[in-house]
């Protein structure tokens, strides 16, 4: 469970972020999606669980599409109760385990440039990404106005191993780093 002050502290967080915006949002997108096209982690992976924008999350179709025309099989989360499953792209049915992704790109409300997320408040994400393989990546994508210097964790919370933006890459295994 987590503490309380620790679930105030970014209840308060997702406010102030869904209230923000920056600039123009198609433009840092297409920047945003040009960057993660030029991940070569993107490029070798076979199998890439991807997700269906809402509310001011980078839309990333455009990278699926990529990686359909190069092979990959394209699956997205699919919420089944508390969960979420992954499902091949197009029919939501024909489920697909997570064991067998080798890149997540993963949507969220913030980042912080250690890697950490916070999300809309479910868990959904952390649970989903627990259940990796130790060598699938977890790709965070946001605006850079949404990367915050630190965010608030608990134990459960899982940090992405890289983090795209429309201005640069932050790569975790680099505590804070940001590379272009």
């Amino acid at each position: 469970m987590a503490s309380d002050s620790t679930a105030e502290r970014k209840a308060a967080l997702r406010a102030s972020a869904k209230g923000a915006r920056g600039r123009s949002r198609a433009e840092a997108a297409r920047s945003a999606v040009a960057r993660l096209l030029l991940l070569e982690e993107l490029g070798r992976a076979r199998v890439v669980a991807c997700y269906r924008a809402i509310g001011d999350e980078v839309p990333v179709e455009e990278a699926a599409d990529a990686c359909r025309a190069r092979g990959a099989s394209v699956v997205y989360p699919v919420v089944v109760g508390a969960e979420l499953e992954l499902a091949a792209d197009p029919s939501q049915t024909e489920r697909v385990a997570a064991e067998s992704v080798d890149l997540f790109i993963v949507p969220g409300l913030l980042f912080d440039r250690t890697g950490m997320r916070l999300g809309r408040g479910g868990g959904h994400y952390d649970r989903l990404l627990a259940r990796r393989r130790g060598d699938a990546l977890a790709v965070g994508v946001c605006f850079e106005d949404r990367v915050v210097d630190a965010l608030p964790r608990e134990r459960w919370d899982v940090r992405m191993d890289l983090v795209v933006t429309d201005e640069g890459v932050i790569r975790a295994e680099r505590e804070g780093g940001l590379s272009t």
